[in-house]
């Protein structure tokens, strides 16, 4: 091989491990800028407890605020160097399913006891998904179900403890954001 070879196939090896680096260590930083962003609006006793990066450029937040009183949901969106909340929304945090949408999202969540270990949404169409259950610090264990091509009004949420019995049945308005006293867009 030659010389001109070699020193192409290195520069190359090189730049595929910087740029692998790189994205690893952006993908770790956007939580941190997230969370940031959360941080910023000053709430009091605030918390962004749980970050799901939904798409590169699209992220929701559950996060809590007012020693925990409060519990919402915002939708962000990947600026060119730092992330912009595009929605927000909270609500008293009475253990009561948050059903909002937000620009681009449907999201659906609630607080669950310890012993619920699966969730399912049935959605009005018959199709059934099964919700995220996340669990964190202040905000506890939350069931999480969100899209941005399904209809969730009129769902029907079930949860399961871990012998499949059924522990609670939640019918899902057939309108987002009933009830909700805040809505920041």
């Amino acid at each position: 091989m030659s010389r001109q070879f070699k020193i192409i196939v290195l520069i190359a090896g090189i730049a595929i491990i910087s740029g692998l680096s790189m994205f690893t260590l952006f993908r770790s930083d956007d939580i941190e800028q997230i969370e940031e962003e959360i941080n910023r609006l000053q709430l009091r006793f605030g918390d962004a407890s749980m970050v799901e990066l939904v798409e590169d450029d699209y992220a929701l937040v559950l996060y809590s605020w007012a020693s925990t009183f409060q519990v919402g949901v915002a939708e962000l969106r990947k600026a060119s160097f730092n992330w912009e909340i595009v929605r927000m929304t909270s609500e008293d945090m009475g253990g009561d399913l948050q059903f909002v949408e937000l620009s681009r999202y449907s999201v659906m969540h609630k607080s669950v006891d310890s012993d619920v270990k699966s969730v399912v949404v049935e959605l009005n169409n018959g199709e059934r998904r099964e919700a995220q259950i996340k669990e964190k610090d202040r905000l506890a264990r939350r069931w999480l179900y969100y899209s941005d091509t399904e209809d969730l009004s009129s769902a029907i949420v079930t949860t399961y403890d871990a012998n499949g019995e059924v522990v609670e049945v939640i019918e899902i308005p057939d309108q987002p954001n009933e009830g909700l006293n805040r809505t920041v867009e």
